[in-house]
């Protein structure tokens, strides 16, 4: 063979080499785009399939894609896995339900990383013996939301100067809904991560966190010592769990499970009274019952006593008396349970002159319906035996079933849906009767006495109602004026043709007649999401002033006299916070504005119901 010819052999070879190693490489190449392809398609397919039926805005409930996308793989995992979706969730391998949380969010999980956390105090301040002036959700033992000590400043002449002062940011989440408790110069706080907040009173950074093993919703409590100084704090998480707090050591004491059911959750606070602590038991399962073969319902609302000593349990009671039985089956053949339901959201009211707690109750999940259901419901302090039962609207049978039209697990005839959602208010009068207060999401406003099994004193109809009111999360007053907050949006078909009344009313407590209305107009323009000047949140009051936050964001404070605004603040917008996350309000639901001496929180953001999510705390002080 000549030199040519070796030459053109070999280039021949070259050639086929470089062919061969091109085909090679861009077949494996399309494999890994293949690979890289396949998931995200896989993933999409399943949230088409197994999530976007009601995160698309089917369920009014469920957050839509866009908050969700706020939220780390991580938090959507445990969502999935030991969270709200955990029954949803049932069917995804843990292959899946990964692949579903990638989709999902465009969040880093490094954002969460507690080792990387911002905003600490450059000096530690003991956070033991001091006073408590804001110690649970409702300012006081009898939910009056009025804070009227002598070191408050905020006054209606002054309140126009309010500027705001500092904003936090709870890393990585869609809601902020903690309302928080004070004691000295300390704010107490939580995320929907489940981690405890304290944070400086003047600044807003942190002194420390605890990290609880779910979601808290609800306002932390503080527990004192026999000089009334802060010692402990208790709390609930979103698995039916009681935490205690050691101040002096931020470490856990104790924590007790008190509900065994699988849905069970905490949303109500916790009150605290002569080393007991009362707790509402309320659940998820209303969210189970989309589930066409799910077996709806078997839980049942109920108070539970701990010791807050050794968290013993001392007495727990359900609201509806017997366990549920099968009723038959669905029309997907599945069995139905009943009754059910009748779910306490609210934080008990303790009446020390009786020793017993007033709690509210929601629907019956099913039917046949409970006589306790809807209801004002008296519970001896002691062993929390029924004292007596005051219902108000009979025979309402609702779940989340209920959103899709012919779903297996909708009970026939079904709603109102008309929850007592705001604490019920202990009013003890001089000069004439005492008096129960209770707003519903019917719109209907009642005034019971103590004395006589609930005996309706006055009724007053405020709004028209709705899926978050009528009167949603709670209202105020000073014993001689009630105020209500009333949100009549996402209306019920039923009360489409009554006119609606967003805002905050005042109520003459001699006999529930108006003495003013503020009515809220429009201000959302044409946002996507559910917006609206309706108040669902709960308000506050100290003297002279209101404080309310609408669903649009919109924070203010109104003369108590007149109702005249005197101060306006809008949330719903981005902020540079103290520990250096992004930081953005939204929508203010749930818990209320807290007043303090010389200064104002509020909590912004809420990815439920469609509306605005947001991340922020945020202080107004006076200038």
């Amino acid at each position: 063979m000549t030199k040519k010819s070796i030459f053109i052999l070999l280039f021949l070879v070259g050639i086929a080499g470089i062919g061969f190693y091109i085909y090679y490489n861009s077949s494996n190449a399309n494999e890994q785009v293949v690979a890289k392809v396949e998931k995200p398609s896989r993933a999409a397919h399943l949230y088409q399939t197994k999530c976007a039926i009601c995160h698309s805005g089917a369920s009014l409930e469920a957050p839509k894609l866009e908050s969700l996308q706020l939220l780390s793989p991580a938090t959507v995992i445990k969502t999935l896995r030991t969270g709200v979706m955990r029954n949803q969730a049932s069917t995804l391998s843990k292959e899946e339900q990964e692949l579903v949380a990638n989709y999902i969010s465009e969040v880093n999980d490094i954002d969460e990383d507690p080792a990387l956390i911002k905003g600490l105090c450059n000096v530690q301040e003991e956070d033991v013996a001091q006073n408590v002036s804001i110690g649970n959700w409702g300012y006081d033992l009898s939910n009056t939301r009025y804070n009227n000590r002598s070191d408050v400043s905020i006054n209606a002449q002054n309140v126009s100067q309010l500027q705001l002062d500092w904003a936090f940011a709870f890393p990585g989440v869609s809601r902020a809904r903690v309302q928080p408790t004070i004691a000295g110069n300390t704010i107490y706080t939580a995320s929907q991560h489940g981690t405890v907040y304290a944070l400086d009173k003047a600044t807003g950074c942190i002194r420390w966190t605890f990290q609880a093993d779910a979601e808290i919703r609800s306002a932390i409590t503080i527990g004192t010592n026999e000089n009334g100084k802060a010692t402990r704090l208790y709390f609930g998480d979103f698995n039916a769990k009681v935490y205690a707090l050691d101040l002096k050591t931020q470490s856990l004491i104790w924590t007790q499970q008190i509900d065994e059911h699988a849905v069970a959750t905490i949303t109500g606070s916790l009150n605290l009274y002569k080393n007991r602590l009362y707790i509402p038991v309320s659940s998820t399962e209303i969210f189970n019952a989309h589930d066409p073969n799910y077996e709806c319902c078997t839980f049942r609302g109920s108070v539970v006593a701990l010791s807050a000593t050794t968290g013993k349990m001392i007495w727990k009671r359900y609201t509806i008396s017997e366990a549920p039985s099968p009723q038959g089956l669905n029309s997907a053949n599945r069995p139905i349970y009943a009754p059910s339901g009748a779910p306490v959201w609210t934080s008990p009211t303790i009446d020390t002159k009786r020793d017993v707690l007033y709690i509210g109750t929601g629907e019956n999940y099913t039917r046949p319906t409970s006589v306790t259901s809807d209801a004002i419901i008296a519970m001896a302090l002691e062993d929390g035996a029924i004292q007596w039962v005051r219902q108000t609207v009979p025979k309402d049978a609702w779940n989340g079933a209920c959103m899709t039209p012919g779903s297996p697990n909708c009970p026939e005839d079904a709603g109102p849906d008309y929850d007592f959602g705001a604490s019920p208010i202990l009013i003890e009068r001089d000069n004439a009767s005492d008096l129960i207060l209770a707003g519903q999401k019917s719109g209907m406003v009642y005034a019971l006495d103590p004395d006589k099994d609930g005996a309706i004193v006055w009724q007053k109809r405020v709004g028209r109602g709705g899926i978050m009111g009528g009167v949603h999360w709670g209202m105020a007053t000073d014993g001689t004026t009630l105020f209500v907050p009333v949100n009549d949006h996402s209306v019920y078909p039923e009360d489409a043709h009554k006119p609606a009344f967003p805002g905050v009313h005042a109520v003459d407590l001699n006999n529930g007649q108006f003495l003013w209305s503020a009515i809220e107009k429009d201000r959302c323009g044409d946002v996507q999401w559910q917006c609206s000047p309706g108040i669902s949140a709960a308000i506050s009051l100290t003297p002279g002033l209101v404080f309310a936050g609408a669903l649009d964001g919109v924070l203010k404070a109104y003369a108590a006299q007149d109702g005249k605004e005197l101060w306006v603040y809008d949330t719903n917008q981005e902020f540079e916070a103290t520990n250096g996350i992004k930081a953005f309000g939204g929508t203010i639901d749930s818990d209320g504005p807290v007043i303090d001496a010389h200064q104002v929180f509020i909590n912004s953001g809420y990815a439920k119901f469609g509306e605005k999510a947001g991340n922020v705390l945020l202080a107004f002080t006076l200038e």
